[in-house]
Parts: C-alpha cells; structure tokens; sequence
C-alpha cells in the first residue's frame, strides 16, 4: 500500500457536498486539491490519459464558486470532481480508447452522461487508462502503461476500467463513470477496495460511448459509498426508463423493513472455485447477515457450464463486427491481446452466435424465476481472488492454476449477459506479503430492481461497517484535512 494514513475525510459525495453547501469548502478548493494528488501520484499509479488543460478546469470550478457565494447550488453534484473512462467522448478532449487507433483523436461529440453531469455542475477533471478498447479485465494497456493497484503497486487495479478506480481509490477524484461488459467496473472497484455499479442493462444512455459489445455493453460507476452511488444512479438514469423501476425507498427518513428481505446464495457454481480465504470472509459474513432479521435462502442454478461460454461467444463475436474495419486496415496499431480476441471473434459462425444467445435467454429465464420465488436479491463475492501480482498470467487459487483473466471474470460475466443489476461493495481484506488487499461482496437483483440492489447494499454497507476505514492512504503527509 502507498504509505500507511488514508485521507482523514471519507471523501465522499455526500461528505464533500454538504460541506461545500454549508460554505466550509468551495469548488476550486476541492478541485485544486484532487489536482495536486494528480501531479503528485498520476506518474506512480498511471490512472490519467488525458487531463484537461488547468485553466479550462478552474474556469468551471470558479463559476461554481460564484454560484456557491449566491446560494444558486445546481445539484449535490455541484463542484465535484469526476473522471470518466477513455471510451466515452467529450468534445473538444483527446480520445484514445486506449489504443493506437485512436493516438491522435479529438471529440466532435460529448457522451449524454457527461451532458447530464456538466449540468449538474460536475468538473470533469479528464480521461481514465484502460484496458485497449475495453478489451480486458486487468488494467493492463500495451499503449499506455499499466495502471497500478494504490493497495499494492506490484498488483493489478482490475479493469477494464482500471483507471477510473485508482483515481477514485488513491483520492485524485470523487468519482468516475466507467463500461461495463463482462466486469470491467466491478472487478477493478472490488480489486481497489471501492463502490462499483452496473445498473439494468440499458437503463443509462451509450450516447457517446464507444461500444465493445452493444448486447452486453453496460455503463457503470466507481463511488466510495453507496449513498454517492445512488445519487449518481438517479442522475444519469433517463426518465422514461425509470418509471420502470420501484420507488426509491433508500434514504427516506422510514426505517429500512429488513424483515421482509430475503437473501439468496448460489449453492455450486460461484463458490466452487474460490481462494480459501474469501470464502472464509464470504461465509462469516452470511452468519452476520443471518442474525438480522433478513432471511437468507440458498438456491441451485443449471446451466452453469454456459454462463462463460455463451457470453464469450457474444462478446467475442460482437466485437469483431465493430472492429471490422480496423482488423480489416491494421498495420501494428492492434495490441496482441485485442488482436487474437477479435480473431477469434472473426471466426464465431453466425449459428454459434445464436445458439449463445438462445443459451442466455434461457439462464434469464431461471434467473427470473429465483427473483420471482420471493427472493429480493443474490450475495457473491465480487471476484474469487485479491488482486493478482501485475505480471502475473495464471494464478494459483487453491491447489489450482488457473488463467487470471478467465477467473477474475468468473463471478461477474453472467449478469452482463442476462443484464441484471449488479454492485459490489467492499467486504474486507486479505494479506498478501504484508499488504492488504481488498476483497468484494456483490449484490444481484432482478431486472428493474436496482433500487433494491441500492437498498440492500446499504444495508450490507452497514452489516460491513464504515468504508471510512478502506479507504487507501498515498503519503502519510498527505490527506484531505486542510479545509
């Protein structure tokens, strides 16, 4: 971990936005302090592509001081500080998504979620390393370097929207939006000790999203509490989709009915292949639970052997369409890893694209029929391993060497594919060579629950305890303290 102090603030939304309301802290102040963490640890944590250019940055943060100073604050989200991924386009700001496609691109478009967030008073402070073109699960990036985990530097941050969670995790920003298709907000989020969302499949616009897969393309958020990740859900999500969605109960002054929820855990499957030690944490945990009032139920899945297959098949398969061209034209831009995916991807029949698709209509069905069974929403642990050591290809989980990229994704791919619902908050850590490393607790609901994924996962952030405390330090003269 980088040094040993985390930041005296929780450095939350909700923290940092009462107090810039109550005149403790105006916008440029908090601004100004995220961009000093940057320059003070972007070169060691490699979260940045692209930050935008000082003067642009404090134009905007000055404005929301004078609104501050004249009691006209827009939102809650009123003078913080976001990053967003380098796969969704601002107009005007350098695009990459992470690849040498894309080296010297600047947007002609901005992306709907950063419209909604500018108007709320948001300040983009820049754009987040990733794996190329999404295409991966670890942070790793051929093009722009590796970024690295804040609890651990010789560790992955988990990606693809591995930049947007070191950002938030190591205190350079309050929060990011990232993609999500297989994991890639939740894993790296979970690996970093943080918040992370993949709402309802499309609830949140890809308007201005570069797409990796459009059937199992999600948008997502990294936050460090999910009070702030409600408060983003309810920003970005579009007005006509949410009438589909219960009203949100979350943070009414009324006492949460704990009584009337009901918790399912997989038997099998998510818990077969697993470190040891998350299982532990995993397992004490459930006996927490067990002694509130809520009900925990265990259930059995069939079709197992396709959650991965089928979604590979799709993943796969869609991708090389939208590279087509790209694959079609490369001279050497495409890293080795996205090439031999998109390869492969070329050479799924149209039938085996089907057959996928079938296969996963079939797994929401039965995923359907669990929710409607009575139960509310499903715990697993986020990822089955901490984060594996950067060069690391195979990892030994158990008495087992296992690929690291099949096994981080274990947990996570299916509710892409059958597009549920789905956060991760942090659950605990292990230690690993003197290091902790954080570990993840996932919480699945049904389709157009995602005020009780919100709900319950408060909840369970109780059960835990404060985040407060996983939060990771850089220096121990550095903290958040000096407002």
């Amino acid at each position: 971990m980088i040094g040993l102090k985390p930041p005296i603030s929780p450095f939350t939304i909700e923290y940092l936005s009462r107090s810039i309301r109550t005149g403790e802290l105006l916008p440029s102040e908090l601004t100004g302090l995220c961009l000093d963490r940057i320059k003070r640890f972007n070169h060691v944590l490699n979260s940045f592509i692209t930050i935008r250019k000082e003067e642009e940055i404090f134009e905007f943060a000055e404005k929301c001081d004078k609104q501050v100073k004249q009691n006209d604050i827009l939102d809650p989200l009123h003078g913080i500080p976001y990053s967003i991924k380098d796969m969704i386009h601002v107009m005007g700001l350098k695009f990459t998504a992470g690849s040498k496609f894309y080296s010297n691109y600047v947007s002609n478009t901005t992306a709907s979620i950063v419209k909604i967030l500018n108007k709320k008073g948001a300040i983009l402070i820049g754009t987040n390393n990733l794996n190329e073109f999404a295409s991966g699960i670890t942070g790793k990036n051929p093009v722009f370097g590796d970024s690295k985990n804040p609890w651990d530097l010789s560790r992955i941050s988990g990606g693809s929207s591995g930049g947007s969670s070191v950002a938030v995790a190591s205190g350079m920003v309050v929060f990011s939006l990232g993609t999500d298709t297989g994991g890639s907000v939740r894993v790296p989020t979970s690996l970093c000790g943080l918040v992370g969302v993949k709402p309802t499949f499309g609830l949140i616009s890809a308007s201005g999203v570069f797409p990796l897969s459009p059937s199992l393309d999600h948008i997502g958020w990294l936050t460090r509490s999910v009070w702030d990740a409600n408060l983003i859900f309810k920003s970005l999500c579009d007005h006509k989709n949410c009438k589909k969605l219960k009203k949100n109960t979350i943070f009414t002054d009324k006492p949460l009915r704990t009584s009337k929820i009901v918790i399912g855990i997989p038997n099998g499957y998510f818990l077969k292949i697993i470190d040891s030690r998350i299982q532990k944490m995993f397992t004490d945990f459930i006996n927490i639970v067990s002694q509130s009032p809520i009900l925990v139920k265990n259930f059995e899945t069939k079709y197992t052997n396709n959650f991965f297959s089928s979604w590979k098949k799709v993943r796969l398969y869609e991708a090389s369409i939208i590279h087509a061209g790209r694959l079609e034209s490369n001279t050497g831009q495409f890293g080795t890893d996205v090439l031999k995916m998109l390869i492969e991807g070329t050479n799924t029949s149209i039938d085996e694209y089907i057959r996928a698709k079938k296969q996963i209509k079939k797994i929401k069905h039965e995923f359907m029929n669990i929710f409607s069974s009575g139960i509310k929403a499903i715990l697993l642990p986020t990822t089955v391993i901490p984060a594996p050591e950067l060069r690391k290809v195979d990892v030994k989980v158990n008495d087992l060497l296992l690929n690291v990229r099949k096994t981080l994704l274990r947990n996570t791919i299916l509710f892409n594919s059958i597009g549920l619902p789905a956060i991760t908050i942090p659950l605990g850590f292990v230690t690993e060579k003197a290091n902790i490393l954080p570990v993840g607790l996932q919480i699945i609901g049904p389709q157009y629950g995602d005020y009780i994924v919100l709900l319950v996962a408060k909840k369970m952030e109780e059960l835990v305890g404060s985040n407060i405390k996983l939060n990771p330090g850089i220096k121990k003269d550095v903290h958040f303290s000096s407002y």
